[in-house]
């Protein structure tokens, strides 16, 4: 009798579900095709066909149209359209004109000066003397000024500018890592949540067919109502995390859009299929401390910031120095009537100010710049001990994050096989449709928490690569190769 139910209930499963039989393949765990196929990538054929229709379903859902791309087209892109990098290329720009404009400091005035006018009437001569006069004066002169260096401040200030430039560049570059790192995290990111959306269609082919099986049964007598209320409610759950990890994509590809610089409302998509673990740097973190301390460019900028507080510093100590002034003067001057007679003048004039309000103005302000100059050494300190801890944060969290891939692939394996035991113990009468239910749960969990441990661990490894100052398109892309 138990022998004539079963075989009711393959018929009656076959002919309510002819549209899902090869889906229902899937159900009989012969294979844990999330581990086989989309992380292992061990029957490319079976996940190119089976991602197909999950992008279908993601356009027609969503209403847009996808735009597949590569973490190599990504990182490109974002370098050239970023605008943060965007921005801070025309500010290194704004310095490297500041610092040609110091450079000028070192050239001479020149001035030409013109005047004619028409004088009629009477005038006094010496404010004394009163004559006639209608006559129209002319003078024409040039004026060469050379301040001399304006007391040795000019080569303080192009020193200040230089520093200041150069730091300017070295925080550019720095931004273009931060864009590079960014961008990564958020390409593996927005590949776990289409992983994701891998594991919930396949859970909702799992729910469907569950479903299925505890009407059939309860047609044929085995089962009961409550087994074929708790798998609908099982499936309408299921439904809610395949829409909500649509969402999740839709949120995901924004977020890469902007940091690419691109426009917001494309849809990007990983072109990968496969997930898996991407080692980039394998060295000690000793190492890696010491390197980050001399190829961290923020540590370098924050250095050439330092020098050109110094040389703003210095500059007021030349208020004590004495100003040398060399002018020279080629005029013409006459009337109208008279004519112009030439003269040349050459001057030097030299000043000692002894510093401004009796030099204590002066030396205050020398004082106060030493100040800012050992506040500016401290951030300095600081930001290479808080260099030193994520260099540690990260490696930490990258070793975790392997270590737990293997237990993830350990747990992903045993629940495959802890479901595929619940319905044979099931249908043999020994265990409930619940231990079904939770083991198909557990197996769910099991995928996703594998998918997040290795985007964790790809994401830690670029960290890696960013924290110690050699992160670059090439490093993310095919890992650092030499040993710091």
């Amino acid at each position: 009798m138990k022998k004539i139910a079963l075989i009711f209930l393959f018929i009656i499963l076959f002919f309510t579900n002819p549209a899902n039989a090869d889906e229902l393949n899937i159900w009989d765990y012969k294979r844990d095709d999330f581990v086989e196929e989309t992380l292992l990538g061990k029957n490319p054929a079976f996940e190119k066909h089976k991602q197909e229709k999950i992008d279908k379903e993601l356009e027609e859902l969503l209403k847009i149209k996808l735009v597949p791309v590569t973490l190599e087209e990504c990182l490109k892109i974002a370098v050239d359209n970023n605008y943060r990098v965007k921005e801070k290329t025309h500010i290194e720009k704004r310095y490297k004109w500041l610092e040609r404009n110091a450079y000028s400091k070192f050239l001479p005035d020149f001035k030409y000066y013109f005047s004619i006018q028409h004088l009629q009437g009477t005038f006094l001569v010496g404010n004394i003397v009163p004559t006639e006069v209608d006559e129209t004066p002319i003078q024409s002169y040039i004026l060469v000024n050379w301040n001399v260096f304006n007391r040795g401040k000019t080569f303080f200030d192009v020193k200040e500018q230089k520093n200041l430039h150069k730091s300017a560049k070295l925080l550019k570059d720095f931004s273009r890592e931060e864009v590079i790192l960014n961008t990564a995290t958020n390409y593996y990111q927005l590949l776990q949540n289409k992983v994701e959306v891998d594991i919930y269609k396949t859970n909702l082919i799992d729910r469907k067919a569950q479903y299925d099986l505890t009407q059939a049964r309860y047609v044929v007598g085995v089962g009961t109502k409550f087994d074929v209320y708790r798998a609908e409610a099982e499936l309408a759950k299921a439904k809610q995390q395949y829409i909500t990890a649509f969402n999740v994509i839709r949120v995901s590809q924004a977020k890469l859009a902007n940091i690419m610089g691109v426009d917001i409302f494309i849809p990007l998509y990983p072109a990968d299929n496969v997930v898996k673990e991407k080692v980039l740097l394998d060295c000690p973190v000793d190492n890696l401390v010491e390197y980050a301390k001399s190829s961290r460019k923020d540590l370098e900028a924050e250095r050439k910031r330092i020098e050109a507080l110094k040389a703003e510093r210095n500059a007021l100590y030349t208020e004590f120095i004495p100003d040398i002034n060399i002018n020279y003067a080629y005029a013409s001057y006459g009337t109208a009537r008279a004519g112009l007679y030439p003269s040349n003048a050459l001057t030097l004039s030299v000043s000692a100010p002894l510093g401004k309000n009796l030099g204590v103005e002066t030396i205050t302000q020398v004082k106060a710049s030493t100040e800012n100059i050992k506040a500016a050494q401290m951030t300095l300190i600081q930001k290479t001990r808080d260099i030193e801890e994520t260099i540690i944060t990260s490696n930490q969290n990258s070793l975790s994050a392997k270590e737990r891939v293997e237990a993830s692939r350990t747990e992903v394996f045993a629940s495959g096989k802890s479901l595929e035991s619940s319905i044979k113990l099931m249908n043999a009468g020994v265990s409930t449709f619940l231990d079904v239910i939770q083991a198909q749960g557990l197996k769910v969990n099991a995928q996703v928490g594998l998918a997040e441990n290795i985007t964790d661990y790809n994401i830690a490894q670029v960290q890696l690569l960013f924290d110690s100052g050699i992160i670059s398109i090439d490093n993310v892309l095919n890992g650092y190769q030499q040993t710091p």
